[in-house]
């Protein structure tokens, strides 16, 4: 049966597809190496692809050279008390494994899918880089523009209520790699403080994100732009408008329509602060940390599970994204600079994302790069820990899970070890390509 299944799932790569599928790759650019790698990169491609659907199962990878897989996943979930999770693991551009773990929901106790979407935190970020690296590439913007002012991409209405003139020597670069000058320390997080927004600013709570862009304009900013790293969810936030602005397009259409749908990628969606308002194949999140009830976002004064006690609407650009690990690593292989598949930026707007210059060593939307060529981002929210990693032999992975605990900040690091052991175990790679499902 194994191989009946190898076999049969190696026809529906797009290579040996006839009818049914129509795939058009124009590559463009000369090959390079980044890093180490032995696999050389690509520059900007187009890939015209049919809709994408959902058309994955767990069973798809039950494949006895993957079994260890799935026992250190079952087991990393007992011991760390994680209620549902998602794995997928690319090798040379080719999916070889999706498969969920535990529940979507304790309630109704469905079987997390590979189909069934997670919020997925701060991974977010690396897909409003790639969307301002777009602009960049389409000539709407230069990364050196000023984001404020009157030659500024942001101006008029709540962005001339600039109280400091430090803000206005903000360039886009600044906001993409985290030293625009704002500093949690001032006054916490202002994408978490809702309730105080509301109190100082008026207006209906949750606070919108114009109305969190005025709170901050009206403050004073602690540093000078350029000078120093202070990772800032509002920075992202404020680069979703900066999107919106070069583009003439919604933050989400821009994304959807540029960067996803060109992949094959039509199911991820920006998130909803309701349980009510879940999507339809969206897991429920879970925090069991020591201080998990919060103070309801519509100021009821109901106390609410910590998983639905932030704005994620607003957070949207820096955190706000659902998505499946296929999903993920649709996008990953398309910015990996690997020569399996198309990339869709340039070799200039790779590199530039891992390797920026103006004299800062911070990527962009990335959480890290490694000389050896590991590149790897993370998002963490109550309720979600997400983990992408790309590795300079050809190998990805992406884990999602619906938990949080005490123990969460110990989770990036836990997982890495856990995915690092079991692949360097593998004797044998599937020859399989599970991306070939998800196109008709």
């Amino acid at each position: 049966m194994k191989k009946i299944l190898l076999w049969s799932t190696a026809l529906l790569r797009p290579s040996n597809l006839v009818s049914g599928f129509v795939f058009t790759l124009l590559i463009l650019g000369i090959p390079f190496t980044i890093a180490h790698s032995d696999h050389e990169a690509f520059g900007s491609s187009e890939m015209k692809v049919v809709k994408s659907i959902n058309n994955l199962s767990n069973e798809l990878s039950n494949l006895e050279t993957l079994a260890h897989v799935d026992t250190a996943m079952k087991q990393f979930l007992q011991r760390q008390g994680i209620i549902g999770a998602s794995v997928g693991i690319v090798k040379d551009g080719q999916l070889i494994y999706a498969k969920g773990f535990g529940q979507t929901d304790e309630d109704t106790d469905l079987a997390v899918e590979p189909y069934h979407q997670f919020r997925i935190g701060s991974v977010s970020k690396l897909i409003t880089a790639t969307a301002v690296m777009k602009l960049y590439e389409e000539g709407k913007l230069k990364l050196e523009d000023k984001v404020f002012g009157k030659d500024g991409i942001l101006k008029g209405g709540i962005y001339n209520k600039i109280k400091d003139k430090k803000i206005y020597d903000i360039e886009v670069r600044h906001l993409l790699n985290h030293t625009s000058g704002w500093s949690k320390r001032t006054y916490g997080d202002p994408l978490f403080i809702p309730h105080k927004i509301v109190e100082e600013m008026g207006g209906p709570a949750p606070p919108s994100l114009d109305t969190i862009i005025e709170f901050i304009l009206s403050k004073p900013m602690p540093y000078r732009p350029g000078a120093y790293y202070d990772y800032s969810n509002f920075g992202y936030c404020l680069l979703g408008k900066v999107i919106e602005s070069a583009s003439g397009q919604g933050y989400e259409e821009y994304v959807k329509k540029e960067i996803l749908s060109p992949l094959g990628i039509n199911n991820m969606y920006l998130a909803k602060n309701l349980p009510t308002d879940r999507m339809e194949n969206e897991v429920a999140y879970y925090d069991f940390s020591h201080n998990n009830m919060r103070k309801a976002l519509d100021n009821s004064g109901e106390m609410v599970s910590t998983t639905y006690s932030f704005n994620i609407e607003a957070l949207g650009a820096a955190g706000g994204w659902l998505a499946t690990p296929t999903d993920l690593l649709k996008f990953m292989v398309a910015i990996d600079g690997f020569k399996n598949t198309p990339d869709i930026l340039s070799n200039e707007s790779l590199l530039t994302m891992i390797k920026p210059g103006h004299g800062s060593n911070r990527p962009y939307g990335w959480g890290g790069v490694t000389p050896d060529g590991t590149w790897w981002r993370t998002g963490t929210l109550a309720g979600t820990a997400a983990i992408m990693k790309r590795l300079d032999n050809g190998i990805s992975w992406v884990v999602l899970a619906n938990t949080t605990n005490r123990s969460s900040r110990y989770f990036n690091g836990k997982i890495n070890y856990m995915m690092h052991q079991s692949l360097a175990r593998m004797q044998e790679w599937p020859e399989q390509d599970l991306f070939a499902l998800s196109y008709y």
